[in-house]
């Protein structure tokens, strides 16, 4: 199971204070630790430790998942997308439609030569030829270019503790 840390809202609705901040820690390294184990190794209470994850999960600071390894599960094709929309203006909307493919594991807007980057996750080359032509189609996609991954060396979360780092 993993932990997903996403940004705090920025309006301030979960405060990252250092509380919480080892509960999410704590939860990265993880994610089935119960409330009671959180609470004995940070020194609070279990009901504390209920409302600060409850609270986190509402925000959307936290996530809970369960991460599986993509080829043991039968996805052989895992690729880069990048993406350049004309006209600019339909980036939302091209990525708007992208975000709601299922084969879509990763979407961002970038800079430099393409304006999307997706990561596409397929059963295998067929599947991921099928999903590529889709995309051409969307209104706005005006040139792409795909990179195969041949072998993941890692994926996962990043180290909370960077944040912290000065």
């Amino acid at each position: 199971m993993t932990i997903e840390v996403t940004n705090p809202d920025l309006t301030g609705n979960t405060p990252l204070d250092e509380l919480n901040f080892q509960i999410l820690v704590q939860l990265q390294k993880d994610g089935r630790k119960s409330f009671t184990e959180l609470a004995e190794e940070l020194g609070v209470s279990v009901g504390t430790i209920r409302n600060r994850v409850t609270r986190l999960l509402e925000d959307k600071v936290l996530q809970i998942s369960g991460r599986v390894d993509p080829v043991r599960v039968g996805f052989h094709a895992y690729a880069q997308l990048l993406i350049c929309v004309r006209p600019v203006a339909l980036i939302d909307q091209v990525a708007a439609q992208l975000v709601e493919l299922e084969e879509v594991s990763f979407l961002a807007m970038t800079t430099g030569m393409y304006d999307l980057e997706a990561n596409l996750l397929c059963r295998d080359t067929p599947h991921l030829s099928q999903v590529l032509q889709q995309i051409q189609q969307v209104e706005g996609v005006f040139e792409t270019k795909t990179n195969m991954y041949f072998k993941i060396f890692k994926i996962g979360q990043p180290e909370l503790g960077l944040v912290r780092k000065r």
